[in-house]
């Protein structure tokens, strides 16, 4: 019997207290790509959700002790690292050349963040290879609940063909001209994924589309327009998941929107539609970053019983429902219009 090419869907089962999931082996190699150097690529087709990589750090910038040490401190963090350690570590890519501070240059070039508000970061044997796409299929993120002391995960968001390239974003969004610009001074390098390549009209409708989300953002985050004009917010909350779906976007911006769209119902007092964007949210971080991802096990509670998170009933009891008027039938135009309260 001939394998399967495709890789089986998701089954990790990580939670606390359990055996971390681990990734199909043989899912990817290393490979030199034109004009990028490394990069990974699939050697299989594999399907959204798959954990492609969940590993420690080779090291972490919390052994620097001052910016004027930075070098002198990796040096003596490396030293200690056993000899295979060092040579990935070195042999990741550097893009900042003849600028000095070499260690320090494949720091910046290769690091990650452990967490949105970590206040270190660190650079990883094989995640550290995945090169940039401003519309990625995987997406990275930390997890302390894994391995010893955490561990960076990557997951595709989106099924990937044999042979293509795997990709995460450097970057929270931004139009063509913003991401650029940033990443041409963070990472040293100029931009060529198919989204930037875009032909001009097209990348003009793409920009306009990524300047509305940021717009949206800024709205959804409006308290005063949250509080007495929900209406108006909900329907920011739609319109958001509408362009994410024509740009194609299936990063963590989309169970952003989730959460903002729980958020405004929960507010209000709506237990049902509340309990529905919960269930969404747990099911896209599901995707992008695994069962046992800490902000699915943080909102995972509030799918049954949404009346318990802090901010529910916050601002008034206007939307007030029970969690049984959730309608049987969660698909159709008629199920569409009563989420979105139409």
């Amino acid at each position: 019997m001939t394998p399967s090419k495709d890789s089986p869907p998701p089954n990790d089962t990580g939670s606390p207290g359990l055996v971390a999931p681990q990734a199909q082996p043989n899912l990817w190699t290393v490979q030199y790509v034109d004009n990028k150097g490394r990069g990974v690529i699939a050697s299989q087709n594999i399907k959204a959700g798959t954990l492609l990589i969940s590993e420690p750090p080779l090291l972490t910038t919390d052994v620097i002790t001052s910016v004027e040490n930075t070098e002198t401190d990796l040096a003596i963090h490396l030293r200690t690292l056993p000899a295979e350690k060092q040579r990935a570590f070195l042999s990741l890519h550097n893009n900042f050349p003849g600028q000095g501070n070499p260690l320090t240059s494949i720091i910046r070039s290769n690091g990650y963040p452990l967490g949105a508000d970590a206040g270190c970061g660190g650079v990883f044997e094989n995640i550290s290879r995945i090169n940039h796409g401003c519309l990625p299929n995987a997406v990275q993120n930390w997890n302390g609940l894994l391995g010893e002391e955490g561990e960076e995960t990557v997951y595709a968001i989106k099924d990937i063909k044999e042979g293509e390239e795997i990709t995460t974003s450097y970057l929270s969004g931004g139009t063509s001209k913003e991401r650029r610009a940033v990443l041409k001074q963070s990472f040293g390098f100029d931009c060529t994924c198919k989204l930037c390549d875009s032909d001009e009209a097209d990348l003009k409708a793409s920009d306009e589309r990524l300047s509305r989300i940021q717009e949206l953002h800024i709205d959804i985050g409006d308290s005063e327009t949250v509080r007495h004009d929900p209406e108006k917010a909900l329907g920011y909350c739609k319109e958001l998941l509408e362009i994410l779906e024509v740009e194609g976007i299936k990063d963590d911006r989309v169970s952003r929107a989730y959460y903002d769209a729980f958020q405004v119902t929960a507010m209000h007092s709506d237990a049902a539609r509340a309990a529905w964007w919960a269930k969404k949210f747990c099911e896209a971080k599901v995707i992008s970053a695994g069962k046992s991802c800490i902000d699915r096990l943080d909102m995972k509670p509030f799918t049954k019983r949404p009346q318990k998170h802090d901010c529910f009933g916050a601002f008034s009891v206007n939307w007030k429902t029970k969690l049984e008027e959730l309608p049987k039938e969660r698909a159709g135009e008629e199920f569409e219009k009563w989420l979105w309260r139409e």
